[in-house]
């Protein structure tokens, strides 16, 4: 019997539907695999002042963008130091990675059991750009951005000169969620919006581990937020198979105006906070978004831009249950 070629392979699939995945997320893409020479990998990071709850964005006043700080992956650089030097250079703040609460397929360690459910930096996003041939580049392909998160304190100072020379027309801007959401376009602008979602769900779930700590020093008894890890030293956590579902009947009740009142979430129309700031990168996007936030009034801070435009900094579309 002759030898088959395909003996012992994997039988192949059907190509699978282009299926719908979370709101922050594009539709699946097929089955792919690019050569070395038709892909690049790179790193992006969303900063985060938790004193202030801004971001830091920043503007080109050459090209006269917004943008995210992001670039290419260094030969022998992991992603996370990747993002952590884009973010240095591009922004001249010197950044942190900022440990969230995220929600990941990754599995935990067999040394450090039960870390996929503690606050970690894993990436958060990832973004996928195509390049055409021409110019320094034979070859068409694929780049491949992973989005971290980041954080600067209270007292960061600014450096400048910490560009690449063809980078010293940046200029860093730290702006509230509204006012940095305006600013930015396409997939950068999912990007923030899931970070920024991340993050808030993270403070929202502190808040309420810590709660749970005092009443465990008042002793009513261990939650299910506390614990121990095998080596006996104490830790938080947070199941993943249950803070990491959205409430879909009580949003869109909400959305479709039907609330019954016993809900403390309201509904803010973003068109109300416009901020200012100079040009958004597309001149010709819509100034008046009609896109709604889900805001959750027992965590929001309102701050004031301008002299009658509220900005709610805390939102979250996650649902908490501990």
């Amino acid at each position: 019997m002759a030898p088959s070629s395909t003996r012992g392979s994997r039988p192949s699939r059907p190509a699978a539907p282009r299926l719908p995945m979370s709101p922050f997320s594009s539709a699946q893409v097929r089955d792919s695999g690019w050569a070395s020479e038709n892909f690049m990998l790179g790193a992006g990071m969303v900063i985060i002042q938790r004193s202030t709850h801004k971001i830091v964005i920043i503007y080109d006043t050459k090209g006269k963008y917004w943008f995210l700080p992001r670039g290419r992956k260094d030969v022998g650089e992991s992603l996370e130091t990747t993002a952590l030097r884009e973010a240095y250079e591009e922004s001249g703040y010197r950044v942190t990675s900022l440990p969230l609460f995220t929600c990941t397929h990754a599995p935990s360690p067999p040394s450090n059991p039960g870390a996929r459910r503690r606050l970690n930096t894993e990436s958060l996003y990832t973004t996928i750009t195509h390049w055409s041939s021409g110019g320094n580049r034979s070859v068409p392909g694929e780049y491949m951005t992973f989005w971290y998160a980041g954080q600067i304190p209270p007292d960061a100072v600014h450096e400048t000169g910490t560009g690449m020379p063809n980078e010293q027309t940046y200029t860093s801007h730290l702006y509230t969620y509204q006012e940095a959401i305006l600013c930015l376009c396409g997939l950068e602008r999912r990007v923030l919006e899931y970070v920024w979602d991340t993050y808030v769900f993270t403070l929202e779930a502190l808040r309420k581990l810590n709660k749970a700590d005092e009443a465990d020093a008042n002793g009513e008894g261990k939650t299910e937020g506390h614990g121990e890890d095998q080596d006996g030293t104490e830790a938080w956590y947070i199941d993943q198979d249950l803070i990491f579902r959205e409430n879909e009947n009580t949003v869109n009740t909400m959305a479709s105006g039907q609330s019954n009142g016993t809900s403390s979430r309201t509904i803010v129309d973003s068109r109300n906070d416009q901020p200012s700031h100079p040009p958004l990168r597309n001149p010709n996007s819509n100034p008046n978004p009609t896109t709604r936030t889900i805001v959750d009034s027992r965590i929001a801070q309102s701050t004031t831009v301008g002299p009658t435009s509220p900005v709610f900094e805390l939102t979250s579309s996650r649902t908490l249950a501990l």
